[in-house]
């Protein structure tokens, strides 16, 4: 997870060499949690039903444009990983730690020196780009630290 992260704050970009390996490994744990006699009792259809429903949640905010591929692989990779129910509140934190990480980068934007092209300040905060994967990210870590 730390590297989604650091690399979508780095470079605003989240690699599919770790996004579609995490949603094989997390489909595979999911056959091993379906194995009579587990100790883990979800199984393979959560977490195939996470990895749909991430995929049916991100598809009307990445057709719209308000959600990059890679934003919505991550949270396909959560959801296989982790089953349907930790990928609702991973999710539910990660739109909360968006809204606190857009507020900080408004404001650093705000305070920082002005340019010296002459723009609508409104305008430049609006068609900046807001690196989600990193509130996605630390979504699933507070999910993960709290434990759902």
């Amino acid at each position: 997870m730390s590297v989604v992260i650091y690399t979508d704050w780095r470079w605003q970009r989240i690699p599919n060499e770790i996004t579609y390996p995490t949603m094989l490994v997390g489909l595979i744990v999911g056959l091993g949690e379906g194995i009579p006699g587990s100790p883990f009792a979800d199984g393979f259809l959560d977490h195939l039903a996470g990895l749909v429903l991430a995929l049916a949640v991100c598809r009307p905010f990445y057709a719209s444009g308000g959600l990059k591929a890679g934003d919505a692989k991550m949270l396909m990779a959560i959801g296989a990983l982790r089953g349907s129910l930790f990928l609702l509140s991973a999710a539910l934190y990660g739109a909360l730690a968006g809204g606190v990480l857009a507020l900080v980068l408004i404001a650093a934007r705000r305070l920082a020196p002005p340019e010296t092209e002459v723009r609508d300040p409104f305008w430049r905060v609006m068609k900046s780009r807001i690196p989600y994967g990193v509130a996605l990210g630390i979504g699933a870590l507070i999910a993960l630290a709290i434990g759902r």
